[in-house]
């Protein structure tokens, strides 16, 4: 089976889109498969799974535009690391303006961005080659950027036998209602066709599927990620405790870590039980490093590969997921299921989920038996006291944890599962 996925930024596992992508095809399961990768940020892939890339950014199309000729960066796994400075270096750059843009919000900017993919002008002899050498069965890709993904899946499904799979992992379709006029038409309307035109769609979590089935009366799976349990249950605890936090600072996660930041302050006063890290490659601006950056408490580490995040969660006693309880940011993120849910349940460490009442990701954690939720900031301050205290019992609440993950997540399960579910969609 030859699969394609696509992807606005790079398959990188310490990005949301790669982790969530290596989960479900980083195995031996798929050792007989073969993947293949458009994607157009100039960023550096970074995952363990042998891919071929196509790589073209809404610049590179200018500037063919500009040369009379549009043709996008071809590498194999092998050759990433042959080009991995220059590549790097392309990469900080288009960081640093995409971050200023994401500051900004200037709608004007990405109507430029979606006009220039919407052109079509990329799809051009060069990309088709890459298609045709790489002759996919499955397209597989999130249920987002439709000005790219709505002409991909029309010419994919016009020239070529290739099914159409994608994911919900986010409220796109609905966030778009908050979008100027002169966006949201057109956006809604291309995701609107490319969900009802797939042959088969997966919803990130069972609000997920709920919603987009009542939305579009589509057949709609749940897709959770899962979890690899190889690493063993911690027997001890820390002195002082470690928690640790692994994600983005987006979407007002970076508040909720403060206030978490500010309790343990205040703990720690007379006599330091208890340590927050912050492990993130969200650009960390003076006021967030003023938030978070808290002596003997709270500490941004910075980023670090996926395999050493799994190794530093299985060293933590708490491993945090956190989301905002600003209304805004809760419409934007109440269907998703956060990926670093899964991270957090395969560590072998106990868990706290700090989020509002009715967050598919807060609501899904009070199911699990061991774990702990706090859904009322004014409690936070109690609660976090109260686990501090008892040290002793993170050990038996991790082991629960591990039972609820071996039941419903463990990873090979998904994987196969999966993979059968392809190819009886090919067949």
């Amino acid at each position: 089976m030859n699969i394609l996925i696509f992807s606005e930024a790079a398959w990188d596992n310490k990005n949301s889109f790669g982790n969530t992508v290596s989960n479900f095809f980083d195995g031996n399961i798929w050792k007989n498969d073969t993947f293949c990768n458009f994607y157009c940020r100039n960023q550096i892939p970074d995952n363990e799974i042998e891919v071929n890339y196509y790589n073209l950014s809404a610049v590179d199309i200018v500037r063919g535009m500009i040369k009379g000729r549009i043709f996008g960066r071809r590498l194999s796994t092998k050759e990433l690391e042959q080009q991995k400075a220059s590549l790097d270096k392309t990469h900080k750059n288009e960081k640093r303006k995409i971050d200023k843009i994401h500051q900004k919000s200037n709608h004007l900017i990405y109507l430029l961005h979606e006009m220039i993919w919407m052109n079509k002008l990329w799809l051009n002899c060069n990309f088709k080659a890459f298609v045709s050498e790489n002759n996919p069965d499955i397209l597989f890709a999130f249920a987002a950027s439709p000005f790219i993904l709505w002409p991909l899946i029309k010419y994919l499904t016009k020239n070529t036998q290739c099914k159409i799979v994608l994911l919900v992992a986010d409220e796109v379709y609905g966030n778009y209602n908050r979008l100027p006029f002169y966006r949201r038409g057109y956006l809604k309307k291309y995701l609107k066709n490319c969900i009802v035109t797939a042959d088969r769609m997966y919803g990130i979590s069972d609000e997920m599927s709920e919603l987009y089935h009542n939305t579009f009366g589509i057949s709609i799976r749940t897709l959770y990620k899962g979890c690899d349990l190889s690493c063993e249950l911690k027997t001890e605890e820390s002195h002082p405790l470690k928690m640790v936090y692994a994600g983005n600072l987006l979407w007002g996660r970076d508040k909720t870590l403060g206030a978490l930041a500010k309790v343990l302050e205040n703990i720690n006063k007379e006599e330091i039980k208890v340590v927050l890290e912050i492990y993130t490659g969200t650009t960390v601006t003076k006021e967030l490093s003023e938030r978070l950056n808290i002596s003997n408490s709270s500490k941004i580490m910075g980023s670090r590969s996926y395999e050493e995040i799994k190794q530093i969660m299985h060293m933590a006693d708490i491993t945090i997921h956190v989301e905002s309880f600003n209304e805004k940011q809760i419409q934007l993120v109440k269907y998703s299921f956060s990926t670093k849910i899964i991270d957090c349940l395969q560590s072998g460490s106990c868990v706290l989920g700090i989020g509002p009442s009715g967050i598919a990701s807060i609501e899904y954690l009070k199911k699990i038996n061991g774990a702990h939720v706090i859904d009322d900031l004014s409690m936070l301050s109690n609660a976090v006291t109260e686990l501090v205290k008892h040290p002793q019992n993170l050990l038996q609440d991790a082991k629960f944890i591990r039972k609820y993950a071996l039941r419903n997540h463990e990873i090979t399960a998904v994987q196969e599962k999966l993979r059968k579910e392809l190819l009886e969609l090919i067949d």
